[in-house]
């Protein structure tokens, strides 16, 4: 049983011999792979190493006494100022893993966390912003349209929906080149995020249209701040050169019911009315007609 006794000492510092010696090879094999947790690690070897000295210490202390090892270990470690130097190891090795915890690993998690959660952010923003514009993508405007449409058909509210496009884009780019389209399009986003309220939405469908979407906007009040837009634009044109822009817009009008079948037949009845005002020679709006009439003309 004494030996028994004895030798739990060793197999504790054989087991901790062993945390050391992975932690060690393992920080050797991957020294980039850790982040903070090297840290971590740092403590883990502390303590570790604390043991490992603290178990070696009784285990020649208890060996001696038990006739293991020579007598005058037990003189000498049993002195009691000798007794007391696996305690104050142990208290020292507390202090320097508690100093690391509270001034290096946790402010360094802490601080991981909150990069990962802004990166978190940022890919959000970059997969709902159009890069060159800033404002809303197609893909974000879709989903924030279906689901305001849900809402609008819901509750019985009115919707519209707005589509634009730029006029003449192609000769803009060809004439000035694409910085000037590029000028052209940030122009045109500026003035929709002016122009518009905070609980509306506007976005960059792709190339030279835009889209803005009215909740609690009847068609005619559509009309009317569609115009607003054309001449807002035409009254804001940038200079290239010296030389001020052309730059003008055809808008399409459309505005959902309870009838309506989804976001895309919204889109749809706009993308038509801005057809219909491209045909009648640009600059200009056109409001898609009600759902009743287009019934009645379809009937005839």
């Amino acid at each position: 049983m004494a030996h028994a006794a004895v030798m739990i000492y060793w197999v504790i510092v054989a087991l901790w011999a062993t945390v050391l010696v992975s932690v060690v090879y393992f920080f050797i094999r991957n020294p980039k792979a850790f982040g903070t947790i090297r840290l971590l690690l740092i403590v883990i070897g502390i303590d570790t190493l604390r043991n490992i000295f603290e178990n070696i210490y009784f285990g020649l202390y208890f060996g001696g006494q038990y006739g293991l090892f020579s007598g005058w270990l037990v003189q000498t470690l049993g002195q009691p100022g000798l007794l007391i130097v696996p305690k104050l190891v142990n208290v020292a090795a507390a202090c320097v893993v508690l100093g690391l915890l509270l001034y290096h690993w946790l402010p360094s998690a802490v601080r991981e966390w909150r990069q990962s959660e802004q990166c978190a952010e940022d890919l959000r923003t970059l997969a709902a912003i159009d890069a060159l514009t800033g404002i809303y993508n197609r893909r974000q405007f879709e989903m924030l349209a279906r689901a305001e449409l849900a809402r609008c058909q819901r509750y019985i509210r009115p919707l519209s929906l707005l589509v634009i496009d730029l006029d003449h884009f192609k000769r803009i780019n060809d004439q000035y080149g694409h910085q000037a389209g590029d000028v052209a399009l940030r122009v045109v986003a500026t003035i929709l995020t002016r122009a518009t309220r905070d609980s509306d939405v506007a976005a960059r469908l792709g190339g030279d249209e835009f889209a803005v979407l009215l909740p609690e906007t009847t068609r005619d009040a559509a009309r009317v701040f569609a115009e607003r837009l054309c001449e807002l634009i035409r009254s804001n044109r940038p200079t290239m050169d010296d030389q001020p822009l052309e730059l003008s817009v055809s808008i399409g009008v459309a505005d959902a019911t309870t009838r309506t079948a989804g976001i895309e037949t919204l889109f749809r009845n706009a993308d038509q009315a801005l057809c219909e005002a491209k045909r009648a020679g640009r600059d200009r709006v056109v409001v898609a007609a009600p759902m009743t009439e287009r019934y009645a003309h379809a009937a005839e």
